[in-house]
């Protein structure tokens, strides 16, 4: 009883007060709204009882009216999908030339299914080249391996399927990537592995995989998806939505949690582990509940969710909190909050995002947020990648196995300015404040020790200024960026200060089918030593300066009206010195070379 009236509780504290007052105006208020486009209400699709109980409501309200009196307007609800599934909407003339743009029924498509979707193919390059360490022989500062992968993805919708209720999505993702295997001398078991992303193998990611069926006011979702409306939880199960009114929506969700981050199949439901290592099963459940509320000038919804571990670890529940609200065409506010309320990390404030935009004129917005990330995760799921007791080391493993709340907050303000005839140039500027805690390191030798090595806190300024031209000569966008870091004290945010320049130009081409872009980029890093030999970690956060220059450009192009692509190319220098010890040594410059491409189809 007490967690759920603690859930009580934070969802109370995060709902705007505004909407209990709002809620009893909502019957009143729905008559006087301006008129919707009607949901096809023709076909039942299962819902007969609940259609025949409102149709026996509505009656004597319809008696009432008199003859000569304008009909009642449809039940039109929330469409909470995530996907616009509107097949009747008319063509727009500003989405028309949209590659990724929804498509309208036709009249044969309008007695079926109206299939669409695309697939891309991606390919990714890296390699660079170095020479020997300052001091070292024969051991080169290039990376060893060169980085290749390519993949492809499938997106696929499948509106009111044979003239029903029912719609379907499919995204799915197969990637494949070099392994070129154990490196010459490694002492590790270990494959070597080169590429980003979750864990450095193929990965065979299916995002979404849902079936959505739409009756009068109860919508369900089954299959693999995402609650965007409570926090993002991504899950496999079953989801309710109950339209209370035009205006109400509430959300039922459960199931099971696949790992936090994986990207593959392989890796959604492997074995988990406690903080002693030993085995917690593979399954993680999960369910919640909310509601999503909408009116003319905001949106939102709020909610709690709880993740059970089927064992090892207790369970962990937080409420959550997302919308914005807009007065007029000036102001802009939105918000996202997460707050732990039970789970093995304690309570806490997890994730708050919160911003206001101004717009007084049309040249002129201002822009203020608030940023703040923390531990957001299962221990059992992290744990499943924590090195193993290794027996030459008394069984003592070599990385944390538990979490500690140590949250990354920022804090920004913009300005843009339109200057000249119809905004021909742009002016923007932007100081960002960012600081983390302090935190205590137990040391892992058994000791006991828990402030053993200490990691101070670390804060920092960013500024940011920009200028562009958007029709320059020869009808080229031409603009130039900077950004610098300041450390405040003696430990910058991320431990180094850092200056940033670039300056670019792009333009369209073949009647705005295509675009090309060209820039070069500027950047130096000095970190923050507070000693002077950089042999331990509580006295030392670096010691080294470096540059790095690069060039490139990318490309875009609109083939026709089904195909689309996309490529870049960069090389870049870059430099290293080494001031330790009072001597400084600089490496040999490394040279790089990376390329991109994209080839994208739409059915």
């Amino acid at each position: 009883m007490r967690r759920l009236l603690a859930i009580a509780v934070g969802v109370a504290v995060l709902a705007p007060p505004a909407w209990a007052k709002k809620k009893q105006q909502d019957d009143a208020e729905e008559e006087e709204e301006e008129e919707e486009d009607s949901a096809d209400d023709a076909e039942d699709g299962g819902d007969e009882e609940e259609e025949e109980e409102e149709e026996a409501e509505e009656a004597p309200a319809k008696k009432a009216k008199g003859k000569g009196k304008r009909a009642e307007e449809p039940f039109v609800k929330q469409n909470l999908s995530g996907h616009d599934l509107g097949t009747n909407k008319k063509e727009n003339l500003f989405e028309k030339d949209r590659f990724f743009v929804d498509k309208v029924d036709t009249k044969k498509t309008a007695k079926g299914t109206l299939i669409q979707g695309s697939l891309s193919s991606s390919s990714f390059a890296y390699t660079e080249s170095g020479g020997t360490y300052a001091g070292a022989m024969d051991v080169n500062n290039a990376a060893t391996h060169s980085r290749l992968f390519t993949e492809l993805r499938l997106q696929t919708d499948f509106r009111h399927i044979a003239a029903s209720r029912w719609d379907a999505r499919i995204d799915a993702r197969a990637r494949v990537v070099t392994e070129p295997g154990a490196t010459s001398g490694s002492i590790s078991a270990e494959p070597t592995r080169i590429q980003s992303g979750f864990n450095g193998t193929n990965e065979y990611d299916l995002r979404e995989m849902w079936l959505f069926h739409s009756g009068k006011r109860t919508d369900f979702f089954l299959g693999r998806q995402f609650v965007q409306d409570l926090g993002g939880v991504k899950f496999d199960g079953l989801r309710l939505d109950y339209a209370s009114s035009r205006k109400l929506t509430f959300i039922g969700f459960g199931g099971l949690y696949p790992l936090r981050g994986s990207r593959s199949l392989t890796t959604d439901y492997q074995p988990l582990k406690d903080n002693e290592s030993n085995n917690a099963g593979r399954f993680v459940g999960t369910g919640g509940m909310g509601a999503a509320y909408r009116t003319s000038n905001a949106y939102g919804a709020f909610g709690g969710v709880a993740l059970y571990p089927l064992a090892g670890e207790q369970p962990r529940i937080f409420v959550t909190s997302t919308g914005y609200w807009r007065s007029g065409a000036a102001v802009d506010a939105y918000h996202f909050a997460l707050v732990d309320l039970y789970g093995s990390q304690g309570a806490g404030l997890t994730n708050l995002s919160a911003g206001l935009n101004y717009k007084p004129s049309p040249r002129l917005r201002a822009t203020a947020s608030f940023n703040r990330v923390d531990v957001d995760t299962l221990a059992v799921q992290a744990n499943a990648f924590l090195t193993e007791p290794e027996a030459n080391l008394n069984n003592l493993v070599q990385s944390e196995t538990y979490f500690r709340r140590l949250a990354s907050n920022v804090g920004r303000a913009g300005l843009s300015v339109g200057l000249g005839p119809l905004q021909r140039f742009e002016v923007s500027t932007a100081i960002s404040y960012r600081w983390r805690p302090s935190v205590a390191i137990p040391l892992g030798d058994g000791s006991g020790d828990p402030s053993a090595i200490s990691l101070e806190a670390a804060k920092g300024v960013e500024v940011y200024g920009s200028i562009v031209d958007r029709r320059s000569f020869k009808q080229l966008r031409l603009g130039v960026d900077g950004t610098r870091t300041i450390g405040i004290g003696d430990i910058a945010y991320q431990r180094s200060t850092v200056l940033a320049l670039r300056a670019f130009a792009s333009r369209e081409i073949k009647g705005g089918r295509g675009e090309w872009e060209a820039e070069v980029n500027y950047n130096t890093t000095r970190d923050s030593a507070s000693g002077t030999d950089c042999l331990t970690l509580t006295n030392c956060y670096g010691a080294s300066s470096g540059s790095i220059i690069s060039m490139g450009g990318s490309l875009y192009y609109r083939i026709n009206r089904d195909w689309f692509g996309i490529g870049n190319v960069f090389v870049s220098r870059q430099t290293l010195t080494y001031a330790g010890g009072g001597t400084a040594m600089q490496d040999a410059p490394v040279l790089s070379l990376m390329g991109y491409a994209r080839v994208a189809y739409r059915f």
